[in-house]
C-alpha cells in the first residue's frame, strides 16, 4: 500500500488475510489435484499388475499344457486301469503304463464354493503340510519328458528321475522311468549296442492356494512338481493374485486329433483321449481399492458363474483353449 507521497507503507490486515486465504485455497486445490492423481495412478498400477499376473498365469499354463505328453519317440497305448497318483515316485519307477497314458489329469471343483472330494493323497495337500487348495479351484496334472537335449546315461544325476526310450527292436521293454543310479544299459539305440539317451521326467500339478505366504490372504497360483535334481516333489509359488482356476478337457471321441466336446470331469477311460484344455482363471488385485465394490459376475467354463463378490477387490477373468500338441498330433497321423 502506498501513501499520497508514493512511499510504500506495507499491507493492511485485511489485505494480508485475503492473500493468506487465496494462498490456502490454491494450496488446497493443488493438494486435492495431487491426491486424485496419486490415487488414479495407484489404481492404474494395481490394474496393470492384475492384468500382467493374469496373462503370465495363462502363459505358464499354456506353455506346459502344449508340451504335455512328450515322451521322445515313445508312443503310449492301451486303456488305463486306474488314475495314477500324481506325486507317487514309487509308482513312476514301477513303470506303470497308466502314468504315460494320462499325460493330462484333473481333479474337479464344480462351483465357486466346491472342494475337491478326493484329493490325491501322494501330493500332501492339507493344513498340516501347509499345501492348501482354495475352494472353487481345480487341480491340473501334466506329465512329460524334458524337451531339453537328451543326456547320456553316464551324465545322469543320481537322485533325478529319467525317462529312457528303447529304439532297438530286440529290447524286452520299450521304456523305463528310473533314478540316475539305475543301470540304463538294457535299453538301446537303433544299433542295439549303445545305451539309449535319457530325458528328465516331469510331473507338474497346478493349483490355487488361498495364501502365498501363510496368512497373507493373497491367492496364488502354485505348482507341485517333481524336482529335476532331487527327484522329490516340491511346491513353487508362481503368480500372486490368481484367485480361481477352472479347466475343461477337450475329448476326442473319433480319434481325429480334434476335440468333439469339453468335460469338467472326464471318466477313467477318457483321459488318454483328451487333446485340448480350456483353462479359465480369475485374476484379482492384491490390494483393496477404496470406494470400489465388485458387483460383477464371471463365467468360468462349465463351472458357471463366479461372483458377485461384493468386496473392494478388482478382478478380471481370462479364458483360453490350449491344444495338447503331442497327443493330438499322434492321432492326426495314425
Amino acid at each position: 500500500m502506498k501513501n499520497f507521497n508514493g512511499k510504500q507503507r506495507g499491507f493492511s490486515l485485511v489485505e494480508l488475510m485475503i492473500s493468506i486465504t487465496l494462498g490456502l485455497l490454491i494450496l488446497a486445490a493443488m493438494i486435492s489435484l495431487f491426491s486424485n492423481q496419486s490415487k488414479a495412478r495407484s489404481e492404474l498400477d494395481k490394474s496393470n499388475r492384475m492384468i500382467d499376473n493374469g496373462r503370465f498365469a495363462l502363459e505358464i499354463l499354456t506353455d506346459n499344457i502344449r508340451a504335455a505328453g512328450f515322451y521322445g519317440s515313445y508312443i503310449p497305448g492301451g486303456t488305463p486301469a486306474t488314475l495314477p497318483e500324481p506325486c507317487d515316485v514309487a509308482l513312476l519307477t514301477a513303470n506303470n503304463g497308466d502314468v504315460l497314458l494320462d499325460s493330462v489329469q484333473g481333479y474337479n471343483a464344480a462351483t465357486v464354493s466346491s472342494t475337491i472330494a478326493s484329493l490325491p493323497a501322494s501330493c500332501g495337500f492339507g493344513y498340516t503340510t501347509g499345501i492348501i487348495l482354495k475352494p472353487g479351484s481345480d487341480l491340473l496334472v501334466l506329465r512329460r519328458a524334458s524337451t531339453a537335449a537328451p543326456v547320456a546315461a553316464a551324465s545322469a544325476v543320481a537322485s533325478a528321475l529319467y525317462l529312457q526310450v528303447s529304439n532297438c527292436t530286440t529290447d524286452v521293454s520299450s521304456y523305463r522311468i528310473a533314478a540316475g543310479t539305475a543301470d540304463f544299459s538294457t535299453l538301446r539305440n537303433k544299433d542295439c549296442t549303445t545305451a539309449a539317451s535319457l530325458r528328465a521326467f516331469l510331473v507338474q500339478t497346478y493349483f490355487v492356494a488361498p495364501d502365498n505366504k501363510p496368512g497373507d490372504g493373497i491367492p496364488t497360483l502354485k505348482r507341485r512338481e517333481l524336482d529335476a535334481v532331487s527327484g522329490t516333489f516340491v511346491t513353487t509359488a508362481l503368480v500372486e493374485g490368481i484367485e480361481y482356476l477352472q479347466v475343461d478337457y477337450g475329448l476326442d471321441a473319433d480319434a481325429d486329433g480334434a476335440a468333439d466336446s469339453y468335460l469338467a470331469a472326464p471318466a477313467l477311460t477318457d483321459w488318454p483321449n483328451i487333446v485340448s484344455a480350456r483353462i479359465s482363471v480369475i485374476a484379482r488385485n492384491v490390494e483393496l481399492s477404496s470406494g470400489y465394490t465388485d458387483s460383477k459376475i464371471y463365467m468360468l467354463g462349465s463351472a458357471g458363474i463366479f461372483g458377485p463378490f461384493n468386496d473392494a477387490y478388482k478382478r478380471h477373468a481370462y479364458t483360453q483353449v490350449v491344444r495338447l500338441v503331442n497327443p493330438s498330433a499322434r492321432r492326426e497321423i495314425s
